[in-house]
């Protein structure tokens, strides 16, 4: 039989492109985990609760929870009904707010009642802070917004999801050491983690065992072009003089307090700021300003977004349980700046 040579090498190039393709698309999904940003709107429609319901129901094995705040009920029974079809779900909270659920219809109370076990913070002198769930050890829901009304329809907030099990790993031991009744400064740590997240890579830090207010300054110190943040309390003076530092070497600052917050001259740096000329601003929203972020170079070499649940203050980065997030994503950063860019006057 007379082989048509060019039909022959014809078809080796059809099978070169069609393999050479899923070989690609293969690579691609092997990229670990992958990152997902909401935010609020206090002038509109939100889909942050019902996906957090989507993620609770979706889960397999396992749900723990970290709350400060928790006031809604159809957050609740989603994770009763996790619990009743056979989920393992714990949470940990800050024990102010678990103590004030006494009756039938509190969140709280009704999760305990249906057998969901809750460990409340052991010392009034510090606060559970973190807005945290880890779901099947692999995806970890953070940010800045609390469980409640306010926090998801009210004030302006964000959410961070990764899916990573490395980084629910990392979460999974500060959330154990919790459960176990270590709160605070009774927590150990053997420092922050940095992991590969496709898009980019992920720090976490946590309050108060990784010291996040050095990071902090640390990141600020190393801006090469500008800096972004939007913020509800500020009174780190250490991390305000390195931003009046960056912005004296050329760095262009920029930043969006909580008005409310603010108003306490004695303890913010909005003034400190506003004085040694710095772009700050008071937030034009109705309620509260409650994000807690950074956008660094957006547009250089390394952009970064730092978000999570601790403010930059004394109680959110030495005492109070928090989490501090770094992201090395220039399409993360962008939807940061987009945030801040939306409410900037």
């Amino acid at each position: 039989m007379k082989i048509d040579m060019k039909k022959y090498f014809t078809l080796l190039f059809i099978m070169f492109v069609m393999f050479s393709g899923c070989s690609r698309e293969k690579k691609d999904q092997d990229y670990p985990g992958s990152f997902e940003v909401l935010f609020t709107d206090p002038y509109g429609d939100e889909d942050i609760l019902q996906r957090a319901i989507e993620l609770i129901s979706s889960a397999e094995k396992t749900i723990d929870v970290e709350s400060y705040g928790f006031d809604i009920n159809e957050i609740a029974d989603s994770l009763i009904a996790a619990h009743n079809r056979g989920i393992s779900v714990r949470i940990v909270c800050e024990r102010d707010n678990y103590e004030s659920d006494t009756h039938s219809g509190d969140p709280y109370w009704d999760m305990q009642n249906a057998g969901i076990p809750i460990v409340p913070d052991n010392d009034n002198s510090s606060l559970t802070h973190d807005k945290v769930m880890i779901i099947d050890s692999a995806i970890v829901w953070t940010g800045s917004t609390n469980f409640t009304f306010n926090g998801y329809f009210l004030n302006n907030n964000n959410v961070l999801i990764i899916e990573s099990e490395d980084v629910a790993k990392t979460y999974l031991e500060d959330f154990s050491q919790m459960f176990a009744g270590d709160f605070h400064t009774q927590k150990t740590s053997d420092g922050a983690e940095k992991y590969p997240v496709a898009d980019g890579s992920v720090e976490i830090w946590f309050s108060p065992e990784d010291s996040p207010d050095e990071m902090l300054i640390q990141n600020i110190q190393n801006a090469e072009q500008s800096i972004y943040f939007c913020i509800f309390a500020f009174t780190l003076a250490d991390l305000s003089s390195a931003m009046i530092n960056a912005a004296d070497r050329g760095i262009s600052v920029h930043g969006i307090f909580d008005e409310s917050s603010a108003s306490d001259s004695s303890v913010t740096q909005y003034y400190t700021l506003l004085s040694a000329g710095i772009d700050v601003e008071l937030d034009p929203c109705p309620y509260a300003f409650h994000h807690k972020f950074i956008v660094i170079d957006p547009d250089g070499d390394d952009p970064k977004v730092i978000t999570g649940s601790g403010n930059f203050s004394y109680s959110g980065t030495h005492q109070n349980d928090e989490n501090f997030v770094v992201v090395h994503s220039r399409s993360i950063a962008q939807k940061y700046l987009d945030e801040f860019e939306r409410w900037k006057h």
